[in-house]
């Protein structure tokens, strides 16, 4: 029990909603740190999983060198590391057992520091974080070439420069264990939504997030339609520019699927197609259903909710 309540302590840490990624959700086990002091003090309480933000770099490292090997799950975000620092975390990285890594918010690092990080992973690593990075399509490749040698069920490369994500179509299409896939905020077009629905049906894939990508009906309505031969139970389409055709789509094989909570915020939907989707909502698994920042009125936000199961969350 004491060991719980020290876990309890360490935990209510105040935390940067802004600037985390990992520690954001409760249910995580993740403990955010603001400063590598923060991160020791964790660590000596018996935290296993730690995420750091916008701390000194040097001194970050310096403090991993002591408690790395305690480590399951580390996530350095908006630390700004140098090239050369992200190498030394390879390094340090490389005899560990460690889970899930993530380096994110963190531009400005060349192909070939990531390629060495990358290369030095454990094999035991089966959650990669590398958001909000700008890298490029070239970067792809390389990443492949560590994440076929383990298990990976969760990758985030989300805020990158992404235009080609055939290099990673494998991760998804073999059913090697990917659970959750998090593209948004790149820039993929509709062809590359088209490869992405090809491999899906038959995938593990639970979790997807393709939002904030210059895609359009094109791309997202083949994708919807192989829902119902997919396991997705959280689907992200916010801030592209998906209109009725994507919810007349959805409305027609949403019985069918395991879509728990869809987000359409921000997109080119009417009140019209949000309306004719409402019809095929409580046949449906779904709870939460994000249509913000669309300009509907309460009416149609109103009937949204109705549509909904009673433990359903409209926002």
């Amino acid at each position: 029990a004491g060991h719980a309540a020290r876990l309890f302590a360490v935990a209510a840490m105040d935390v940067d909603h802004e600037g985390a990624r990992w520690a954001q959700d409760e249910d995580s086990g993740i403990v955010w740190c603001d400063s590598a002091e923060a991160m020791l003090v964790a660590v000596g309480r018996g935290a296993v999983g730690v995420e750091v933000g916008a701390a000194d770099s040097a001194t970050v490292l310096a403090a991993l060198g002591q408690v790395v090997a305690r480590l399951q799950s580390l996530s350095l975000t908006g630390c700004g590391l140098e090239p050369a620092e992200v190498v030394q975390l390879g390094r340090l990285l490389s005899q560990t057992q460690l889970r899930a890594i993530g380096v994110s918010n963190n531009t400005g690092v060349d192909l070939a520091a990531w390629a060495e990080l990358w290369s030095s992973l454990p094999r035991t690593v089966s959650k990669y974080d590398f958001g909000d990075c700008e890298l490029p399509d070239e970067a792809l490749p390389k990443l492949m070439s560590t994440l076929v040698r383990g298990q990976v069920h969760e990758l985030l490369l989300d805020g990158n420069k992404f235009t080609d994500i055939s290099p990673i179509l494998p991760c998804v299409s073999e059913a090697a264990g990917l659970t959750e896939l998090d593209l948004g905020d790149n820039d993929l077009g509709d062809p590359q939504i088209l490869a992405l629905a090809q491999v899906m049906p038959g995938s593990m894939l639970t979790t997807l997030c393709i939002g904030r990508n210059p895609v359009s009906d094109a791309g997202v309505v083949p994708l919807v339609q192989v829902l119902p031969r997919t396991r997705i139970r959280i689907l992200h389409l916010d801030s592209t520019q998906i209109s009725d055709a994507t919810l007349d789509a959805l409305a027609s094989v949403l019985a069918a699927t395991n879509l728990e909570e869809l987000h359409i915020d921000q997109t080119r939907v009417t009140e019209a197609g949000a309306l004719r989707l409402c019809q095929a909502l409580p046949t449906s698994k779904v709870t939460l259903l994000d249509a913000e920042d669309n300009n509907f009125s309460e009416g149609t936000m109103s009937a949204i909710e109705a549509a909904l199961r009673r433990d359903s969350v409209v926002q």
